[in-house]
């Protein structure tokens, strides 16, 4: 079988594609006949840095992916082979089969009218898209939200989900004229250019100077920090991630704004929340899906890549030029 592996840090050029053998299923395992691979921009960060830590390399990246059983280890019981399973694979996701524990199978898998490229992008981006609105944030009927990187595999759902979620005004930033049209297809009310030196200042205007209750940020760095002046009082900024590749030290004015204006700084992290409130992530899992269920929300495949191409992805990727999810299909 094809498997992609990497034995240093570095840009795309380091993932290398090599033949291996089809991997047998131990214990409470099931081997996976891959039909497609979830591919996340943190897969980009894990590759390139050791802010994740240092890997033992080679590196086999790990991730969600959707196929058909085809053995399965002792001690599995309620699974068959030939049945459709989406599940984690902690090592070796970016391959022809791959292990999955029977204990990171997603189950049961939802019945909906969803292409396996669809499907596999749901558990990490869609979740996580809905406890950032519903977990740390809770946002009300009638809220001003601002959501940074609006067009991306996470921004696109969550525009989805606040639209559900009964949100008073959906402020999306981007950084092209096309990512703000996409955003604006799925539901945003006001789009701005966040490159643009005035963005601050033409999100004010459109809240007539009040400010948004909630911001979804995921860049990081200035953006983060130019952010905290447009809440509102009361108002919740939730940072889960940092693409702007830095992460500031706070201004002692954003500190003193946030404590005078009753105002939160949240970080949020959905593998911190798998591990420390398993009672949360099974509540947020069933609403999540509800609404996916319903077709009221839905993720756009923006590129479909085979797994040779895998460097092309992470490139697309790292250029931040895409919008929605790309997969990877063997």
């Amino acid at each position: 079988m094809k498997i992609v592996r990497y034995y240093e840090l570095g840009g795309p050029e380091v993932l290398q594609i090599e033949d291996a053998s089809i991997p047998r299923p131990e214990a409470e395992q099931l081997l996976i006949k891959v039909e497609a691979i979830d591919v996340g921009y943190i897969d980009t960060q894990v590759r390139n840095s050791t802010t994740w830590g240092i890997p033992s390399f080679p590196v086999m990246p790990g991730g969600y992916v959707y196929g058909t059983v085809v053995q399965i280890g002792s001690g599995v019981e309620g699974v068959h082979e030939g049945e459709h399973v989406l599940g984690f694979a902690p090592s070796g996701a970016y391959a022809e089969y791959a292990l999955v524990p029977l204990a990171l199978r997603f189950h049961p898998l939802p019945a909906l009218s969803l292409t396996p490229e669809e499907l596999v992008t749901l558990p990490v981006s869609g979740e996580t898209a809905y406890h950032l609105l519903a977990t740390p944030t809770l946002l009300h009927p009638g809220e001003r939200i601002l959501i940074h990187a609006a067009a991306g595999g996470i921004g696109h759902l969550a525009i989805q989900l606040a639209r559900e979620m009964g949100a008073g005004q959906i402020i999306a930033t981007a950084s092209s004229a096309a990512k703000l049209a996409f955003a604006q297809s799925l539901g945003a009310d006001t789009l701005i250019n966040y490159t643009e030196p005035d963005w601050t200042r033409q999100v004010k205007q459109a809240t007539e100077g009040k400010g948004v209750d909630v911001i979804l940020d995921m860049i990081g760095g200035q953006i983060l920090i130019e952010s905290l002046s447009l809440l509102a009082p009361f108002g919740r900024l939730i940072s889960y991630g940092a693409v702007s590749g830095t992460i500031p030290a706070l201004p002692s004015e954003s500190l003193t704004g946030l404590m005078m204006g009753l105002k939160r700084l949240e970080g949020f992290s959905l593998m911190t929340l798998m591990q420390q409130r398993p009672d949360l992530i099974a509540q947020g899992r069933q609403a999540f899906w509800h609404y996916v269920e319903q077709g009221k929300v839905r993720p756009h495949i923006t590129r479909t890549f085979a797994l040779g191409e895998v460097a092309e992805a992470h490139r697309l990727l790292e250029s931040r030029a895409s919008y929605g999810k790309i997969v990877l299909r063997p």
